[in-house]
């Protein structure tokens, strides 16, 4: 057993996704992967900047999309690829910035399984400055109808906020003593944390132990083949953010096992796309807290048509 298959989702950002791709292939010695980079409907080029980075590359496939499907959708139709194709033992799914330095990435996956059969499987996500760790996001979330409510309320709250600071052009009072708006409040700055019995604490520390049943984060996550005995990949019906959560919830229910492992380690620089395309902080808030609540809210609907079937 060990056939793994990457699946790399671009958008915009070709250089990240090359980066990864290379980080791949430079430090497996595992002989038995193939990586397929799917490129989102990016429209500037990038499929055709991959191919012909790639092209003497066998085991790098492009799969292009001519639309931007969003973050579930994109990355099952490099999933669907993958197993179509290669019928893998495991699928990583990373985000193009996301970097692997790990030479025995691949063969813990193997170890890890044979000792502790998962489903879904976390390693130790960090930071480019090696002081933020983004697994666990949660050691356990309880999904009740209420609190799906709440999140609803306050991401679109959230997002009407800075709606009204970018109409009365207030975006520099969000910026720090500098008035550097985006190096102090873009998307890819923020200090990690992880929720801890309900309140979030820093993520500046790794959890050294392996745990079963937290949340992951979804800038890269493996799935062993059992879980798509189950699903076909992740819940479709989302844009962007929120899938991690939605996977945690559906995977829960499901029975399945979802495992943080901290000897399998990447390297996360973050945001790349989004930062890539909006550079305003007020922007870029917005696009986030909008299509968040979005999430949330089709969260709540899958939520309640559970409860009812």
């Amino acid at each position: 057993m060990g056939n793994i298959s990457f699946v790399i989702l671009n958008y915009k950002a070709y250089q990240e996704a090359i980066a990864c791709a290379e980080s791949v292939l430079k430090t497996q010695e595992y002989e038995d992967i193939q990586i397929v980079i799917v490129d989102n409907g990016s429209g500037n080029g990038s499929a055709e900047k991959l191919r012909e980075h790639f092209a003497a590359r066998q085991r790098v496939h492009i799969v292009e999309s001519p639309e931007n499907l969003g973050f579930a959708r994109g990355n099952n139709l490099g999933i669907r690829y993958a197993r179509e194709h290669f019928s893998p033992d495991f699928i990583v799914a990373a985000n193009s910035d996301i970097l692997f330095e790990q030479p025995d990435f691949c063969r813990k996956l193997t170890e890890i399984y044979v000792r502790r059969r998962y489903d879904i499987l976390g390693g130790d996500i960090v930071d480019a400055s090696r002081t933020q760790h983004f697994n666990p996001v949660a050691m356990e979330r309880r999904y009740t109808l209420n609190y799906m409510r709440k999140q609803v309320l306050i991401s679109w709250a959230k997002s009407a906020a800075f709606r009204l600071m970018k109409c009365l052009h207030l975006q520099k009072m969000s910026a720090g003593p500098s008035g550097d708006v985006e190096k102090e409040q873009g998307m890819g700055t923020r200090k990690a944390t992880r929720e801890v019995s309900g309140k979030s604490v820093a993520a500046d520390s790794r959890i050294e132990e392996e745990l079963t049943g937290v949340l992951l984060h979804g800038c890269c996550l493996v799935f062993s083949k059992d879980f798509f005995r189950e699903f076909d990949g992740f819940y479709d019906k989302t844009f962007l953010y929120a899938e991690e959560e939605i996977l945690y919830y559906l995977a829960m229910k499901c029975g399945m096992t979802l495992l943080y492992a901290p000897e399998v380690t990447c390297v996360h620089k973050e945001a790349v796309s989004t930062n890539y395309v909006l550079k305003d902080v007020c922007d870029a808030k917005i696009f986030y807290f909008s299509n968040i609540t979005k999430s949330y809210r089709l969260f709540l609907k899958l939520m309640k048509q559970n409860r009812e079937a």
